[in-house]
């Protein structure tokens, strides 16, 4: 598989950890955890984005739209910094305008918002 995805409790928070490629065809299995996600997790999601190697349109827009849906039911919603090619797009796009990006996970669960 292109990805590998790890669902985690930490400190009142769901942390979903990327490893691997998010693109066209990973989103599917992504899709089915985030939505698991939007039923279980009541207050905050952090999705790691340290080991993501790769993300093509279909992934980013995927990660955003999540993102939005989550805001919209009124829980927070952190992603942590990817590294290498991926933070590159992000810087770029200036995706940390839209999405709150920390730099580790302390952060993300330290972080009022």
């Amino acid at each position: 598989m292109a990805i590998e995805v790890i669902v985690r409790g930490s400190l009142g928070a769901t942390v979903v950890d990327f490893h691997g490629r998010l693109d066209l065809h990973s989103r599917w299995h992504v899709k089915a955890i985030i939505n698991q996600c939007y039923y279980t997790e009541p207050e905050h999601l952090i999705l790691n984005l340290q080991h993501l190697t790769f993300v093509d349109s279909a992934g980013l827009g995927f990660l955003v739209l999540c993102s939005h849906k989550f805001k919209e039911l009124h829980r927070r919603i952190t992603w942590i910094q990817p590294q290498g090619c991926v933070a590159d797009l992000l810087e770029s796009l200036q995706i940390h305008e839209l999405i709150t990006i920390c730099q580790t996970e302390d952060d993300a669960l330290s972080a009022s918002y």
